[in-house]
């Protein structure tokens, strides 16, 4: 349990982005996702991040932290779990 924290805790201070701003094309980030194949991005889109295989790692990553409040705006993070769950299955 305190490994799965202090992974979490690395992983929020990887990918922490000091800038406020927001991409000025948010259906950029939307275009980013829809390349992947349907099972990945039923299993980000619906949160069902135990279904997230190790090839959607690279999806995941080549989307711009920008873009992670864009797509789930209520759930600021998210893009932390799925980067853990990233790193944890590398």
């Amino acid at each position: 349990m305190r490994t799965a924290f202090m992974l979490m805790v690395l992983v929020f201070a990887m990918t922490w982005s000091y800038s406020s701003t927001q991409p000025t094309d948010p259906q950029a980030c939307i275009r980013e996702l829809k390349g992947t194949s349907s099972i990945c991005r039923h299993s980000i889109f619906h949160l069902q991040f135990h279904e997230i295989k190790k090839n959607c790692c690279g999806t995941i990553a080549i989307v711009s932290d920008l873009c992670w409040p864009i797509i789930f705006p209520n759930q600021p993070y998210v893009r932390f779990f799925l980067k853990g769950i990233c790193v944890w299955k590398k």
